[in-house]
C-alpha cells in the first residue's frame, strides 16, 4: 500500500482539530485505489503500530501546529529517512503515553520505532484559535481549502517523483556522453528535486520545453538505451499531464 494520508490533531479544539476536518473532506475523494485516508489522533504509539501493519511507501500528515507562521499560513515539510536522537524518542514515547498529541511527537515515535516511511510529507497550518470549540477560525477554514488542494497535488505527483528517482540513477556518472540534452535533463531533475523539497515548480516547465527542443534537434547523448528514452519521454508526458492541473498551486514558472 503506497500512500497513507493522516489527519493529526486535538479533537474539538478549534483550529487544532484541522486534521480531522481535512480527513473528512479527503475521505470521499477519488485519490486512487492505493491511497488510504485516516484520522491519526489516537496516540503516537498506536499510530506506529498502524504504520507497522500497513507498511506504506510514503506518508502524508496534515494538521494545525503552532510553528511561528502567520495565522492560517501553511508550511510544507519533506522528511527523508529521519534519524531522531534516542533521548528525543524516549521523551516522545513518555509524552505519548500520557496522552499528548502532535505531529512532531508522532514523527519522533514512529521514526524511533523504525516504522516511518522513507518519504514523509507534512502540511502544517499555523492556528489562529486554540482551546475548546467545534468551530475553526476563518483563517484556518481558508487554509483547509489550500491544504486539501495540496494533498491532491501530492498524490498527483507520485508518478512524476517515481520517474525522477529512476532518471537520477540513469543520468548519474559518465555512462552517457555529454550533450546539451543531458545537461538540460540534469537541470530539469534539479528543478524537480526542488519541487519535491518545497512544493514549488520553479523553472521545471521551461526546462522541459528546452529538453524537447534538444531532442528534436538531435542534441542527445551517444549510448542512450531503450530504457533511457522511455524514461525521458515518461518524464515529459508526466509534466504535460500535471502542468494544467497544479502548476499554479504552490509555485509558478520562472524563466
Amino acid at each position: 500500500m503506497p500512500v497513507l494520508i493522516g489527519g493529526v490533531g486535538e479533537l474539538y479544539q478549534s483550529d487544532l482539530d484541522l486534521g480531522r476536518h481535512a480527513v473528512e473532506r479527503l475521505a470521499g475523494a477519488d485519490l486512487g485505489p492505493d491511497v488510504v485516508v485516516e484520522e491519526l489522533h489516537y496516540g503516537a504509539v498506536a499510530v506506529a503500530q498502524r504504520l507497522q501493519d500497513l507498511q506504506p511507501e510514503s506518508l502524508l500528515l496534515v494538521g494545525a501546529v503552532e510553528w511561528g507562521g502567520a495565522r492560517g499560513e501553511v508550511r510544507r515539510r519533506l522528511l527523508r529517512d529521519p534519524t531522531p536522537d534516542p533521548e528525543d524518542v524516549q521523551a516522545a514515547v513518555r509524552d505519548a503515553a500520557v496522552g499528548y498529541v502532535g505531529i512532531d511527537l508522532l514523527l519522533d515515535v514512529c521514526a524511533g520505532f523504525g516504522v516511518l516511511p522513507s518519504r514523509t510529507v507534512v502540511l502544517e497550518v499555523q492556528p489562529a484559535r486554540t482551546g475548546p470549540g467545534d468551530e475553526m477560525s476563518p483563517e484556518a477554514r481558508a487554509a483547509l481549502h489550500q491544504v486539501v488542494a495540496a494533498v491532491r497535488a501530492e498524490v498527483r505527483r507520485r508518478p512524476l517523483i517515481e520517474v525522477v528517482t529512476a532518471l537520477h540513477e540513469r543520468c548519474a556518472g559518465d555512462r552517457l556522453e555529454p550533450s546539451p540534452a543531458l545537461t538540460t535533463m540534469r537541470e530539469l531533475l534539479g528543478e524537480l528535486d526542488e519541487l519535491d523539497r518545497t512544493g514549488h515548480w520553479g523553472a521545471a516547465f521551461a526546462r522541459r520545453d528546452r529538453l524537447r527542443l534538444d531532442i528534436a534537434g538531435n542534441r542527445t547523448s551517444e549510448g542512450m538505451e531503450h530504457l533511457d528514452w522511455a524514461l525521458w519521454w515518461a518524464l515529459i508526458e508526466e509534466l504535460d499531464r500535471l502542468q494544467p492541473l497544479d502548476a499554479g498551486l504552490l509555485g509558478t514558472d520562472r524563466g
